[in-house]
């Protein structure tokens, strides 16, 4: 498919040149994909301990809360985003 440049509202196709930099480019992006969907699960784990999981392991050091909430946590979390 020709990409094509709106310019005044009119239409011009890509050269063989833009078309060969924009396919470089969506190529690079594609290949990046995987990478940057592990960044964000870690991104979204990091996250949800702090939010979640952080203050329960000193309530349970504590002994505010049950024995074992804290891994029961980190394993959900782990199952919520996983890798």
């Amino acid at each position: 498919m020709t990409r094509l440049h709106n310019i005044n509202n009119v239409k011009i196709p890509f050269t063989a040149e833009e078309e060969a930099i924009a396919d470089r480019e969506q190529a690079e992006w594609e290949a990046g994909a995987p990478a940057r969907a592990a960044a964000a699960v870690q991104r979204n784990r990091r996250n949800a301990y702090r939010e979640e999981s952080d203050s329960l392991f000193f309530e349970e050091l504590r002994g505010e809360v049950p024995e074992g909430t804290h891994v029961a946590k980190v394993a959900e979390i782990k199952n919520r985003f996983p890798k």
